[in-house]
């Protein structure tokens, strides 16, 4: 039997197998993908700092307008920082970064322990634990990991999205194609009833 053609799952095929390239990719190159995400980091800054300032400005009385103009400009320098000086960013980011998942494991590691008689909690406290090393891996060598973490995880995580939506992809292509298998029974038997 001839594979069925779908368009929408060959592009959810095509998404795929880019984003697990690009994937590769940031890993590969992890200080150009991590200051990728600092440049894209800096612009998101930048323009929510400009909006708060618009936002202030249009606000009656100086109670209403001081604190939106001071957040928005404290959020416009953030942006062109980050804009102006990448690496500096890049390092700034990867501590919380790191800090997040050295909190993040703790709190799943506790969860875990409260969940203990029910099904899944070994998994929960493997994840906090997994969590936490991996934050304190790169904690303990930062200024330095700034140069590395940020790009290889959005890589990793470029790839995992990537083989996800191919997953998906081939799970819908199967549904469509036994779909498609029971119209053409249905309309087989409707033609020998009338006929």
């Amino acid at each position: 039997m001839a594979e069925k053609k779908h368009p929408n799952v060959t592009w959810l095929y095509i998404m795929g197998i880019l984003t697990v390239l690009m994937g590769m990719i940031s890993v590969s190159s992890p200080l150009i993908a991590g200051t990728a995400v600092v440049y894209i980091v800096g612009a998101v800054m930048l323009i929510a700092g400009i909006a708060q300032i618009a936002s202030g400005m249009q606000a009656e009385g100086l109670s209403h307008k001081l604190m939106p103009l001071v957040l928005g400009i404290v959020t416009v320098l953030g942006g062109i920082s980050a804009l102006l000086h990448p690496i500096l960013g890049l390092t700034i980011l990867t501590f919380f970064l790191a800090a997040y998942f050295l909190a993040e494991g703790v709190w799943k590691i506790i969860a875990a322990f409260s969940y203990r008689p029910a099904t899944g909690w070994l998994a929960m406290l493997l994840s906090g634990v997994i969590t936490w090393v991996l934050g304190a891996m790169i904690l303990t060598q930062w200024p330095y990991s700034g140069l590395w973490a940020i790009g290889v995880l959005v890589g990793v995580n470029l790839i995992f999205t990537g083989f996800a939506l191919i997953s998906v992809a081939a799970t819908v292509g199967q549904i469509l194609d036994k779909v498609e298998d029971k119209i053409s029974e249905a309309a087989s038997s409707d033609k020998a009833a009338h006929a």
